[in-house]
């Protein structure tokens, strides 16, 4: 008859099976288990290697040697003639070791970890329905880039396995350089770029390389989540500035006293609201910032993609006073899973923020740099940016013309002039929690819009990105949302 020992060892050995560890490993790691969870305590009897082998069906010399070294790690202690049996210390070290041990509870957070904690992380959008920020990767031509990769990776050899300059790879450098000065008219040179792996790290390089903890840094009200995430790392504090209809309400920052170290604008397409920040009050921001000497974090998070005008030119093309920290990313342009993104800092800076660079994450990978270089050198990353840019305005359009036909009974949509999202707000007598909570039960991802405001004042809506999914998947979605929300007046 087996024995309980044996009987709980094998339904250990079995939760292992598929790491692929030999089957002396898995023994130990069962045996440790047990002294782990209490099953085995303190001079508690072990089965000899012989009854143990024959119960697990295994050679004895398989359970000699788990044995022995359990006896070399000090869980066992091992008696010629008496047996093997846990030592106390062998005991001791399993529970202190286990996940319920102490060692979880000893531990922990600093205040800032504590505050980053409940603040929490910046999620990374899904491909679903509503989904805000997200492009459509199935229109990438991924044959295209494959053929690229294959075509560098030759070339690169051994080269693509090293370590890659923490500024980034130079000829990528020169493409972004390049490609920033003729379609959104930055003015800087290839030793301005850092090339990263998301606008998330740029912002959080920024927080941390010019803003003391205490500091105030002023941002649109409602405004990107991962600004604040930034802030909450370096210990600095956002200083809510409301948006209209042009973008953020400058007037109101320069009347401020004293004045925010800086400020972080999203000019093009302001999330979550969609409104362009007028000519006036980019002039305006600029002086502001230069009779301060504060800094501007300009996110040009997904410019390329206007779709009723030609983009609207940046803030740092209008800047001659080298006050302008211009943030771009490639994840919304190509797709996500590329990890490439960039930072354009005045040339003073450079060399700080690359030696910060190299305490976060070193580099980038070298092979997506060289690959997305030549993709642009070849005029494939522009080819690719008109023709989704055409996929884009329509689906806007269709986007726009379904929430018409079945949502403005319920709320209202701010059309947007380009992006991947739009604005919708819900009429007062819904609430947003509760619609968003049914819509997620029925397969709907319905960001909030309302949690983005940091002021008192905060409207419910949400943020629906259209961009990810065609007119017919969106119909479909704008349908479902409908009954949902009819659903509401029945009650």
């Amino acid at each position: 008859m087996r024995s309980k020992f044996a009987g709980t060892l094998i339904a250990l050995l079995e939760a292992q099976a598929a790491y692929d560890l030999p089957i002396g490993r898995r023994i130990q790691n069962a045996i440790r288990r047990q002294l782990g969870n209490g099953s085995l305590k303190a001079f508690d009897r072990l089965p000899s290697t012989r009854a143990l082998a024959s119960e697990l069906g295994v050679s004895r010399e398989t359970v000699e040697l788990a044995y022995q070294h359990l006896e070399s790690e000090g869980y066992l202690i091992r008696e010629r003639g008496s047996g093997s049996f846990v030592s106390e210390s062998g005991a001791q070290l399993a529970q202190f070791q286990s996940p319920s041990g102490g060692r979880s509870r000893s531990l922990h957070l600093s205040d800032r970890g504590k505050k980053i904690t409940r603040f929490g992380g910046v999620q990374d959008p899904v491909a679903q329905a509503f989904a805000a920020a997200f492009p459509d990767v199935r229109s990438f031509p991924l044959a295209l880039w494959n053929k690229t990769a294959s075509r560098i990776s030759r070339r690169l050899e051994t080269k693509a396995l090293t370590y890659c300059d923490p500024q980034g790879f130079r000829p990528l450098r020169e493409q972004i350089s390049r490609y920033i000065g003729a379609q959104r008219g930055v003015k800087c040179e290839a030793d301005n770029i850092i090339v990263l792996t998301s606008s998330q790290e740029a912002l959080l390089l920024i927080a941390t390389m010019m803003l003391d903890v205490g500091d105030t840094l002023a941002v649109e009200d409602p405004c990107y989540p991962g600004i604040r995430s930034a802030l909450a790392v370096s210990g600095a504090h956002p200083l809510p500035i409301e948006v209209d209809h042009n973008g953020m309400m400058v007037e109101t920052l320069v009347r401020r006293s004293p004045a925010p170290r800086g400020v972080y604008v999203t000019p093009s397409h302001q999330y979550p609201t969609t409104a362009t920040l007028s000519l006036e009050r980019r002039m305006a921001l600029i002086d502001w910032a230069k009779a301060n000497r504060s800094f501007i974090i300009e996110d040009d998070y997904d410019s390329e993609y206007r779709y009723d005008a030609q983009p609207i030119s940046c803030i740092q093309g209008l800047d001659s006073s080298g006050n302008v920290l211009y943030v771009g990313t490639f994840t919304k342009t190509l797709f996500p899973g590329v990890r490439l993104a960039y930072l354009a800092v005045p040339s003073h800076l450079v060399q700080a923020f690359v030696t910060m660079r190299t305490l976060v994450d070193g580099h980038s990978a070298i092979l997506n740099q060289a690959v997305l270089a030549e993709f642009m050198e070849a005029g494939e990353f522009t080819a690719h940016i008109r023709h989704m840019r055409h996929i884009f305005k329509a689906r806007r359009d269709a986007f726009v013309e379904s929430i018409d036909r079945h949502l403005s009974p319920y709320g209202t949509l701010r059309i947007p002039a380009g992006g991947f999202q739009a604005a919708w707000y819900l009429h007062d007598r819904y609430s947003e929690a509760e619609v968003r909570a049914k819509a997620e039960r029925h397969g709907l991802l319905l960001p909030s819009l309302g949690g983005l405001f940091l002021g008192k004042r905060s409207t419910p809506g949400f943020v629906l990105g259209y961009a990810a999914i065609t007119p017919s998947e969106c119909e479909i979605a704008v349908q479902r949302l409908a009954r949902i929300l009819k659903s509401f007046q029945t009650r």
